[in-house]
């Protein structure tokens, strides 16, 4: 309770302290003169209609690029020019024609412009109605990266944005189909069915596998910039899923050193809207979703919206399920230009049998040759998590220099976790069941019938933008709080094994807790944090980035009774970008990263080192005009050290580096007016360097190479179809690399005809799953030999969509 209550007074002086120096910089400016002028503008339509959300970007006369912002509820904007002089203005919106308009500012008032933008002819409308953005492969600008307005171009790290027309082209239903476009991300083998996958990046995964114990609900994403686990990730209501590259634990902490993955979700609009959605398949996997969103009141200063979604992922897998239900409540208020206030409601019910995959033959290196369909997880129930979350936003602009957000998530989730593991060791004589009678041996292997988890994050913000000199300074002070927590008895029960060439799939008996071994884990993290980041604009073409992290955190993972591992931390980041001409530049980023706290060994009480890792990257990117075509070429070193080994728990060792070496590719966008594309490509190189027994060994799950490539062609404004490749070269299965899964190259295809009615916009579309039918495994547990994922067989997928 002392250690809580410290940590919330911490919290609340880095807040207060916040208002204070906000306060005094707003005075400051009121009182003092200042040569940096300031841009205001509105964006209305030809009757004189405010224009909200639409994008403006500011370049200089030279056509380098200054940065973005987006109107708010009253079509209104404020942008700080970094000097006096001439600018150009591109602003865009659905529905409407580009609009581009010269600018000089002569002095350091502020400048007012009102800019109208023209209804976009029918004849130029390349489809039917409805959100452009939304069918365009254009990777919209965002603030993961930097928590500023800072252009992608100008961030020296590599970005890559999935939109929402990937989305819906490819009708992808899980996370992992979303980031399987982008280079350097794959996937381990995951716990709680398909729509909670456990991501890799740069060959390292989401979450630490090495540390923390049972990994049962350990699908780790962030949603709308919160970290979330053990959720459920509803692709229903997704406007892009933002993937950055490297180690982000700077300005977010707790991140493993691959990178995070973000999924945002749909913007709330000032127009009345609704989409209705159907999809089947031939496997009965389906999805109905159904949204309804628009203004509250009169003034369009209120606005709200509900969604709902029900997904049931079939395959052909012997008794895999998984179903999901979700409902989202949405609120958001604008009272006046500067403030906005916002409240997001989800609830989420999941049941799954989890997919356990198929054995490895060790004989031969690679899996068994097992029909399709095989698994041998058929527990007589299904395992269910149900989360509710609550998301509170709110932010204020102080003054034209100075703005401050604040935002505050809970999750909490009752989970039922009864799947049935088979695994060829028998725990009672230590026998390999395979080698002894071609089974497996099969277990309740840390089930949890009644679990919960709970996560509170909270976190404040100060922003500015202010000169020194002739340097403009676009500056992040903030301060992060995060408490999660697992509790809940698991048990250890024994069934009987099943032949893998000739399986009984008779009824196994429900988990009896009198007839397992039961055992009590703490699994709790606490972090409190302040960071500073300074984006600077040293000349009109080279910027910098320096920030410094500050982490007080306090973890345990282990039997009751034993001190959590209170430690501190302070973690940089350097990085340079110079725009060689318009739309191009090189760059170069340092980053150093806390990853886990690896808590202390149960036998001697001794605390672990961290877990943290050392990033080195540098790279070109290109952007042509109005960010049509966009490309980034990447090449990183990444070394993560101090990893824990849980594998003889209670006894844990903290053991070696490992490093990842590699090259990436990415572009998306328009190729012509009809022809859109998005393109990966990497190299990796992830190998064990000091560890005694796995030195030397390469990454789990980690191919040399990988790609995809996705086309979408615009026939007329009624129909479209497109196709694409995704591949992977052959990796290692397990971390003894004692096992190869195949590469593999797979083939998807769709077709779609939409037209209009009055305002209503009508959809068909047809997908095609891995076109060819081919065999290949998406991934396997880099701790286990028995739990390889087969991919999905050839799916077909029918979509009706009605939307305004």
């Amino acid at each position: 309770m002392l250690m809580t209550l410290t940590y919330r007074i911490v919290f609340a002086v880095l807040l207060f302290t916040q208002y204070l120096f906000a306060a005094r910089m707003q005075a400051q400016e009121v009182t003092s003169s200042t040569t940096q002028p300031v841009l205001h503008g509105k964006v209305v339509d030809p009757s004189g209609a405010l224009v909200a959300d639409a994008t403006v970007m500011v370049k200089r006369a030279d056509n380098t690029s200054v940065g973005s912002t987006r109107t708010d509820m009253q079509g209104a904007f404020v942008f700080n020019l970094p000097q006096l002089g001439k600018y150009r203005l591109e602003v865009t919106h659905t529905g409407f024609e580009n609009l581009v308009r010269d600018v000089e500012v002569e002095n350091s008032a502020s400048s007012t412009i009102s800019l109208t933008l023209n209804i976009q002819k029918p004849e130029s409308t390349l489809t039917v109605s409805a959100s452009q953005r939304d069918r365009d492969y254009v990777a919209t600008e965002t603030s993961t990266a930097s928590k500023t307005d800072l252009p992608i171009l100008l961030t020296p790290q590599s970005i890559q944005v999935v939109p929402r027309a990937v989305i819906q082209d490819q009708k992808l239903l899980t996370l992992d189909g979303a980031t399987r476009n982008v280079s350097g991300v794959t996937t381990d083998f995951s716990f709680n069915g398909s729509t909670q996958p456990l991501l890799i990046l740069r060959g390292f995964t989401s979450v630490s596998m090495t540390a923390m114990g049972a990994m049962s609900g350990s699908s780790t994403y962030y949603l709308d910039g919160t970290k979330v686990q053990g959720v459920p990730a509803n692709m229903a209501n997704v406007q892009s899923v933002e993937v950055v590259k490297g180690p982000e634990s700077v300005l977010y902490g707790r991140s493993e050193p691959g990178g995070l993955v973000n999924v945002v979700s749909r913007p709330l609009g000032p127009e009345p809207s609704f989409a209705l959605e159907f999809t089947g398949s031939n496997y009965s996997t389906g999805r109905t979703l159904g949204e309804l969103s628009g203004p509250l009141n009169q003034s369009r200063t209120l606005l709200g919206r509900v969604a709902g979604s029900w997904l049931q992922n079939r395959s052909n897998r012997d008794s895999v399920r998984d179903k999901v239900g979700a409902i989202t409540g949405d609120i958001a208020w604008h009272p006046s230009a500067g403030t906005h206030l916002s409240l997001r409601l989800d609830y989420t019910d999941q049941e799954y049998r989890n997919d356990y995959g198929i054995p490895a033959d060790l004989a031969t290196r690679r899996p068994y040759d097992l029909p399709w369909s095989r698994q041998f997880n058929n527990s007589p129930e299904l395992s269910w998590v149900r989360p509710f979350s609550a998301a509170g936003e709110a932010s204020h602009r102080l003054s034209s220099r100075w703005s401050i957000s604040g935002r505050a998530a809970i999750v909490t989730a009752d989970t039922h976790e009864v799947d049935v593991a088979p695994y060829r060791v028998d725990l009672t004589t230590g026998e390999d069941c395979i080698v002894r009678a071609n089974e497996l041996c099969r277990y309740y292997f840390n089930a949890r019938p009644r679990g919960q988890y709970r996560l509170l994050q909270e976190n404040v913000e100060l922003r500015g933008d202010v000169m020194t000199g002739n340097i403009r300074h676009q500056i992040v002070i903030g301060g992060d709080f995060y408490d999660s927590r697992k509790i809940g008895t698991m048990y250890l029960q024994q069934l009987a094994p099943i032949n893998i060439f000739t399986p009984d799939f008779s009824p196994v008996p429900k988990l009896d807790p009198s007839q397992s071994v039961a055992s009590e884990d703490l699994d709790k993290n606490r972090w409190t944090s302040g960071i500073f980041q300074d984006n600077m604009t040293l000349t009109r073409k080279l910027h910098a980035v320096a920030a410094l992290r500050l982490d007080g955190t306090s973890a345990i993972y282990d039997v009751p009774g034993v001190k959590p591992n209170e430690d501190f931390f302070a973690t940089p980041r350097v990085g340079l970008v110079y725009e060689v001409a318009t739309g191009h530049a090189i760059y170069g980023q340092y980053q150093d990263a806390v990853d886990t706290n690896n808590g202390r060994d149960p036998l001697t009480g001794k605390a672990l080192a961290a877990e943290r890792s050392r990033e080195y990257e540098v790279g070109y990117k290109f952007s042509s005009p109005h960010g049509a075509w966009t490309a980034t070429l990447a090449a990183y070193q990444l070394t993560k050290r101090n990893r824990a080994d849980f594998t003889l728990f209670p006894i844990v060792t903290v053991v070696g580096k490992a490093r990842s070496r590699g090259v990436e590719f990415d572009a998306m966008g328009r190729l012509t007016t009809k022809l859109a594309a998005i393109v990966s490509y990497g190299y990796i190189d992830a190998v064990v360097i000091d560890n005694g027994f796995y030195a030397g060994t390469f990454l789990a799950n980690a191919p040399r190479h990988s790609g995809s490539t996705w086309l979408r062609y615009e026939v007329d404004k009624h129909w479209a179809a497109g196709g694409g490749v995704f591949a992977q070269s052959a990796r290692e299965g397990d971390i003894g690399n004692t096992f190869i899964l195949p590469g593999y190259a797979r083939e998807d295809a769709m077709v779609s005809y939409a037209f209009s009615t009055e305002k209503v916009r009508h959809e068909f579309q047809f997908n095609v799953n891995n076109l060819l039918d081919k065999r290949y495994y998406t991934g396997s547990h880099q701790f286990s030999q028995d739990w390889i994922h087969p991919g999905e067989s050839r799916t077909f997928l029918l979509t009706y969509r009605v939307s305004r």
